[in-house]
């Protein structure tokens, strides 16, 4: 099977556009064999469909649903239109409804890009065993992935490893088809995002993590009970989050995260 494919780094969170029709039933174990492919070297795979008239579509490989990938998608419909700024529709799988995303070539050939996240379905505090230790974790359900946020010290995102035990030990009951670590370092805006699909039983420590940082502001959010915008430093570059909340509840209204875009050639590869 010959498959057209581009590579995409949004923030670092590197992902293979797969451009060629591939029968859905295919896809798991295609990307599978795709991210074996040292020649690649990405963290996650995505099947791009694009129709003249109709909102982009992004299906993952593991039918979870990917906020990097979907604002990627409309920075890869700007680079094909050849314009300076475009809004698009996303829709992804994981996801019901459509997206909207907006998209700006940069000077250096790069692209910005913003996408309006799905709001969690719900934000609730959980405690897990850690080490011999509680602590705190806020669960964020989003369509298509459930991130699991840990507010952490430097110090503590040393035993990152030890606190995706605990995550995994954790999650195993739930039977979830992707779900993410996210360590949270408040004081210095940092974060480290680990993500594990399921369908591909792939676990990834990312470079960055779109519907991680939707987690880490819906987090922030309800627990402040105030408006956020800010940009975390991720291990591959940032990304920049902004939600809100209205009425006296303070209920969460819009979650956006944004940042850089780049694109290699499109390739060809026979698998």
């Amino acid at each position: 099977m010959k498959l057209q494919y581009v590579k995409a780094d949004p923030s670092g969170n590197t992902t293979l556009f797969v451009l060629s029709g591939v029968a859905p039933e295919q896809r798991s174990s295609l990307a599978a064999k795709l991210l074996k492919d040292k020649g690649i070297d990405a963290e996650q795979v995505a099947y791009l469909s694009m129709t003249e008239g109709q909102p982009l579509r992004v299906d993952m490989m593991g039918g979870e649903f990917c906020g990097n990938a979907s604002r990627s998608a409309a920075a890869y419909a700007l680079q094909l239109a050849g314009r300076d700024s475009g809004d698009y529709a996303v829709s992804c799988s994981g996801c019901e409804g459509l997206l909207q995303a907006q998209a700006k070539k940069c000077p250096d050939g790069a692209y910005d890009a913003y996408i309006e996240m799905p709001l969690p379905l719900s934000v609730e505090a959980v405690l897990l065993d850690v080490g011999g230790m509680p602590s705190r974790f806020f669960r964020v359900e989003l369509p298509g992935i459930v991130h699991f946020v840990h507010f952490a010290s430097e110090t503590e995102m040393e035993y990152k490893d030890m606190f995706w035990t605990a995550l995994q030990d954790y999650a195993s009951d739930e039977q979830l088809d992707a779900f993410g670590l996210i360590l949270f370092d408040p004081a210095h805006l940092h974060m480290v995002p680990a993500v594990y699909v399921t369908a591909t039983d792939t676990l990834y420590w990312e470079q960055s993590c779109g519907s991680g940082s939707a987690a880490v502001a819906a987090a922030l959010a309800c627990v402040g009970k105030k408006d956020v915008s800010c940009t975390i430093q991720q291990p591959g570059g940032a990304i920049a989050i902004a939600a809100t909340v209205e009425g006296e509840d303070k209920e969460l209204r819009s979650i956006f995260i944004g940042g850089p875009v780049s694109f290699g050639d499109v390739q060809e590869i026979d698998i």
